[in-house]
């Protein structure tokens, strides 16, 4: 990964900073996208103070506020003239309904919205990498049906973890409908599932007393880091895209993932919320 540029959202906590620190340890030079700067900061120097490689910078982004996420695109470009890897890790599960800058479901914003405006953002740097890879953090948590209206408004009759399936279903449509349209760019697109891991996010819902617990069953964030290692560096996972990974393979998804018109349909309308031309990247 020397000379190699990759950017990390989410990068200063758990699965992110593990795959931030797994990518600067093989000699990348690291972005890493967080919404807080002191804690960003401590992070950067702290992957510095592990790995020797001071190649490492932090931008700032709320993945919540398009705006923001348009700020992101134009300091990175600012600095770089490719861009190799792009992680998009960054998420949230909230236990209330929420809602973003732009008046949409705050799920869907961070967990979806703002990945998709930023790929496209950057689509021309990962272009002239000429071996771009963009490796988007999914979930085994995937609804099994999909009402466009409904997503992107908070209910009535909230439920987080509906939200969060939601979500990560329209991030595998996303990746489907994208590495389909690219196919013939050199940039790979794929999805992957990080197992069950142990962060402040993931144990939000378990009670104080359980958390200790809970660490004993399930992954740590370096291990739940591995398979976006694999995707982002291996030259292996260079040549595979439109490909769900779980484990060490690549699995299928819920049936509805790879309903073409749906995929078409979510891509159309993510063009509109999130305010990109409809020539973002040219499509049959």
């Amino acid at each position: 990964m020397n000379e190699k540029v990759c950017m990390v959202t989410g990068a200063n906590s758990g699965i992110g900073f593990a795959a931030a620190k797994g990518l600067a340890a093989q000699g990348a030079a690291i972005v890493m996208v967080c919404r807080n700067r002191e804690r960003g900061e401590e992070a950067r120097k702290e992957i510095v103070r592990q790995t020797g490689n001071e190649r490492i910078e932090l931008l700032l982004c709320d993945l919540s506020s398009l705006r923001s996420v348009r700020d992101l695109s134009e300091a990175f470009r600012s600095r770089w003239d490719r861009l190799d890897v792009l992680v998009n890790n960054a998420g949230g599960l909230f236990d209330r309904p929420q809602t973003s800058a732009d008046g949409f479901e705050m799920t869907f914003a961070v967990n979806y919205l703002a990945p998709f405006l930023l790929t496209h953002l950057l689509l021309d740097k990962l272009q002239a990498s000429n071996n771009g890879r963009i490796v988007n953090v999914a979930s085994v948590m995937q609804a099994k049906a999909l009402d466009l209206d409904a997503a992107i408004a908070p209910q009535a009759s909230y439920s987080s973890f509906k939200a969060y399936r939601t979500a990560k279903l329209a991030v595998i449509l996303m990746t489907y409908f994208m590495a389909e349209r690219l196919s013939d760019t050199g940039i790979a697109v794929n999805a992957l599932h990080p197992g069950v891991v142990y962060t402040p996010q993931s144990t939000r819902g378990v009670p104080g007393f359980l958390r200790p617990l809970a660490k004993l069953f399930m992954s740590s964030p370096e291990q739940g880091a591995r398979l976006i290692l694999h995707l982002a560096a291996s030259p292996e996972a260079g040549a595979s895209s439109g490909k769900y990974y779980a484990g060490s393979r690549a699995v299928s998804t819920v049936p509805l993932s790879y309903d073409s018109q749906l995929q078409r349909k979510l891509y159309e309308r993510s063009l509109h919320w999130t305010g990109l031309p409809e020539n973002a990247f040219p499509i049959d």
